[in-house]
């Protein structure tokens, strides 16, 4: 379930409760459901006549403030803020919010956020490697750092899950205010998919280095035979307007002219949702589609059919998956 932060404010609703696990897959079912739990708090939340957030109220997902309101997708991880905007109509920021829950950006301290590659240790850089048995500290999410220990010699770990992140952040970035050597290992290339880690991060401290890596989407493009000059790469992880999230893939999918290689987005836009917004554009239904899970890992598979069974397919893919679909 998401995790809802309520301001003092809103408070009165829930008996004086700050945090709220609460279901659902938008914004607009999280305040729904919110309601059910708090009888009375969506009136608080709601703009029936605009049908929209109440313009005195901020909604910040995950560290960003949302442009879309209640149609703002959320994943059953997803940290959601209700906060009071700023006079004058100017939402607050994930600054103001650090700042609320009294983190304190270090003035002279440095993380290095390392991409660790697609899951192989093997593929890990020798530049990366000398990096970890160099450091003071290493933090990343558990399912990282059980590829990554080996490699650190003398550093502290700090295991990351999505409730403790910020409590685990912070806590690097004082270490790296003391001088120490301080790292963040991500999954795969940190400039496919790690932007809003990064983020979190780089309002903690005061310099960052970023270290580049092997990326599945390499890994993908090798099992696939496919040459990178005739391929497309996009990756949903971006938010769009409601429904213009596959507009990109429909149009490169009619046009015919490249291979699409494809990162889902965790944990709402999955190969089958993918799939299913696409087989009712043209003749797209019969498209041979690959989907690869936990690429270069030993329990390494892949799935292979059109995108007409891979929209009916009933088993759940990792949220380590690539989709490959061919010119």
């Amino acid at each position: 379930m998401a995790q809802v932060w309520l301001p003092s404010e809103l408070q009165s609703f829930s008996n004086g409760q700050q945090i709220v696990d609460v279901v659902g897959t938008s914004v607009r079912q999280i305040v729904n459901n919110l309601d059910l739990i708090f009888p009375g708090i969506r009136q608080e939340l709601y703009d029936e006549e605009l049908d929209q957030i109440v313009g005195s109220i901020a909604v910040i997902v995950d560290g960003e403030t949302s442009q879309l309101g209640f149609l703002e997708k959320v994943n059953e991880n997803s940290e959601i803020h209700f906060l009071p905007a700023i006079g004058g109509g100017i939402h607050i920021s994930l600054n103001q919010i650090l700042r609320r829950n009294d983190v304190v950006k270090s003035t002279n301290s440095m993380v290095t956020v390392m991409g660790i590659g697609p899951g192989d240790p093997e593929f890990i850089t020798v530049k990366a490697k000398n990096i970890l048995a160099d450091a003071d500290v290493v933090a990343g999410f558990t399912t990282v750092m059980s590829v990554v220990s080996q490699y650190v010699v003398k550093g502290n770990i700090l295991n990351l899950t999505y409730r403790n992140q910020e409590e685990l952040l912070t806590e690097l970035s004082q270490y790296a205010e003391e001088g120490k050597k301080c790292v963040l290992c991500a999954w795969g290339d940190i400039n496919f998919s790690a932007s809003e880690l990064i983020d979190r991060i780089r309002n903690k401290v005061s310099e960052l280095q970023l270290i580049p890596c092997v990326s599945s989407v390499q890994i993908a493009a090798t099992r696939s035979r496919l040459r990178m000059e005739e391929s497309i790469f996009i990756t949903m992880h971006k938010r769009l307007e409601d429904g213009e999230d596959l507009d990109e893939l429909k149009h490169y999918l009619k046009e015919g002219k490249r291979n699409l290689i494809i990162i889902p987005r965790p944990f709402d836009l999955m190969p089958q949702a993918i799939a299913q917004g696409l087989i009712h554009t043209d003749n797209l239904a019969q498209k041979m589609t690959t989907v690869y899970q936990k690429l270069s890992l030993p329990d390494e598979m892949k799935w292979e059919g059109t995108l007409k069974e891979l929209s009916e397919h009933e088993t759940e893919f990792s949220d380590l998956s690539i989709i490959v679909i061919g010119k």
